[in-house]
């Protein structure tokens, strides 16, 4: 599982113009989930997110790769993980 949404993508990593997309997209998945995070009561917010998201497989899978990035960062904070983040 990716570490860092912006560096892989389904196990490869992203280079050159590709890395400059994905951190693109990996930077507008953080922004939408965090205007619904800050106002969950937001309908509009929620509402760009989920358009977002089903635009495109590349934008589903960045939302993927944020998920993933902010279980892990919960994990370590609570100490539920093994301490420190994987690295691929």
């Amino acid at each position: 599982m990716p570490v860092r949404p912006a560096r892989h993508y389904g196990g490869k990593p992203l280079h050159g113009s590709n890395q400059r997309q994905t951190d693109a997209l990996a930077i507008k998945a953080y922004e939408l989930f965090m205007a619904t995070h800050l106002e969950p009561d937001n309908a509009e917010a929620r509402a760009t997110l989920i358009a977002w998201v089903q635009e495109s497989p590349e934008h589903w899978q960045a939302f993927l790769a944020l998920d993933q990035y902010l279980a892990e960062v919960s994990h370590v904070l609570h100490g539920d993980g093994e301490g420190r983040l994987r690295r691929n």
